[in-house]
């Protein structure tokens, strides 16, 4: 399977952020402003580890992770200092990073989930 990266924010410009910081990388880089077509392509493609903002018109990150099907790794990417509380106790929740992200740790993240599907 190709490595494949996918990036879900209503801002883009923190979408064209992600796709230049993954551009050093050997991954596939998907990036969504609309959680709908986010999920509609999800359903449809396999993805390597998944990024989502909390925060999104008409579906949060969390909506949109109990739509999805399977198991893959999925980070929560807030603004707010809250966000982890909100995601606790949520299993399939991997990992809550502070926005705005930071380039190693994302980078730290992509590179460990791509080792494991290797």
């Amino acid at each position: 399977m190709t490595a494949r990266v996918v990036y879900v924010d209503d801002e883009a410009m923190l979408c064209r952020a992600f796709r230049l910081l993954m551009r050093r990388t050997s991954v596939e880089v998907e990036t969504f402003t609309d959680p709908a077509l986010a999920l509609a392509y999800l359903c449809s493609h396999d993805a390597t580890v998944i990024f989502c903002d909390y925060r999104m018109p008409r579906m949060n990150g969390l909506q949109l992770l109990e739509a999805l099907p399977g198991t893959t790794p999925f980070y929560v990417v807030s603004g707010d200092l809250d966000a982890a509380q909100w995601v606790a106790d949520n299993p399939r929740v991997s990992g809550v990073l502070p926005k705005p992200f930071l380039a190693d740790r994302i980078a730290a993240i992509v590179q460990r989930h791509v080792a494991a599907d290797n």
